[in-house]
């Protein structure tokens, strides 16, 4: 097995100057983004939220019957999709399903979806809803639907 040295260039400047310009511009432009992210949906985007309000039907809710949505860490710099815990509360019964989710901050959507089909690795998607913020919580809108989620509070469950 031959070895090579490393040829140092003794021309302009070395490769450590042009990798610690690299990450500068990696984390300028991270930071960019997060402020994307938290401007479309209030202050952050991570936790427990309950469904306030719903003309979904994927989420239809009424005075017997509750969803809470649990992101977890949520939307963070460098993280943009995650695992989403939906549960659907009709006392005395609560059931909870694992989906899948993804942000997209240049359209300010957030997809939700099956973590995986049946016979493929692929996520697949059940909705898409435009993400706006408010003073409360988030508001989720697709086609004529609109979602209104709020922080959950502990005494929500």
């Amino acid at each position: 097995m031959k070895t090579h040295a490393l040829a140092r260039s003794s021309r302009g400047f070395s490769g450590a100057f042009f990798a610690i310009a690299a990450a500068a511009g990696f984390f300028s432009i991270s930071s960019s983004l997060l402020a994307d992210v938290t401007s479309s949906a209030a202050t952050s985007f991570s936790g427990v939220y309950k469904v306030a309000a719903s003309t979904d039907p994927m989420f239809p809710t009424s005075e017997a019957r509750e969803y809470f949505l649990d992101f977890g860490k949520g939307i963070q710099v460098g993280k943009v999709s995650g695992n989403v815990a939906v549960s659907m509360r009709q006392n005395p019964h609560v059931q909870v399903r694992i989906m899948a989710w993804q942000y997209f901050p240049k359209e300010g959507t957030l997809v939700i979806g099956n973590p995986y089909s049946e016979g493929s690795r692929n996520a697949v998607v059940r909705a898409m809803w435009k993400m706006t913020g408010s003073e409360k919580g988030v508001i989720f809108q697709r086609l004529d639907y609109q979602m209104v989620l709020h922080r959950a509070d502990a005494s929500d469950y």
